[in-house]
């Protein structure tokens, strides 16, 4: 193993959540909770309403995408539901190219910008990025579907959070 690859291997050691691209968020987490007894799940729209500083970036373009999205833990990982609502994004890219599935794997990194530079001189390049539901995170997604057969996606922590999503109550964050 060469010693880039060493020096970054910490990069990736902190798998928080499996993405999964769905047609049907409310049909898809009916059979998840009564069928499998998955759950509950959080259910949030994105980008919130309420937040006018949330960067949306599409094959290096400003998005103009819209999202449902559920969460729930699955022991320590976090399974994200998506359904694109609006707008050309990775999510609906991947329902008219494959359909439904399991979309991408996401590491909580320190800070995205080492990451993304990283990435780049590997031939990997960011699909999607954007701002997290916690003001000071932010995420991005990879062209690492043609290598490994699923996306990555990494998000900034903040320090006192365990970077999956948060409890929204009443439109607010909740840690």
């Amino acid at each position: 193993m060469s010693n880039e690859v060493n020096a970054h291997k910490e990069m990736f050691s902190d798998c928080v959540q499996i993405g999964v691209v769905v047609r049907d968020l409310d049909r898809t987490i009916k059979v998840l909770e009564g069928v499998l007894g998955l759950g509950p799940f959080q259910t949030i729209t994105w980008p919130p309403a309420d937040r006018t500083d949330i960067e949306k970036i599409y094959r290096g373009k400003p998005g103009k995408f819209v999202a449902r999205m559920a969460f729930t833990q699955l022991g320590p990982i976090e399974l994200e539901l998506v359904q694109p609502l609006e707008g050309e994004s990775i999510w609906s890219d991947f329902l008219k190219e494959h359909g439904e599935g399991i979309h991408h794997i996401r590491f909580n990194v320190a800070d995205v910008d080492p990451v993304i530079e990283y990435l780049a001189r590997h031939g990997i390049e960011v699909t999607q990025r954007g701002s997290g539901l916690r003001p000071g995170t932010t995420w991005a997604n990879f062209s690492t579907e043609s290598k490994v057969g699923f996306t990555i996606e990494i998000m900034n922590g903040l320090p006192g959070t365990d970077g999956r999503t948060p409890q929204i109550v009443d439109g607010k964050v909740r840690e």
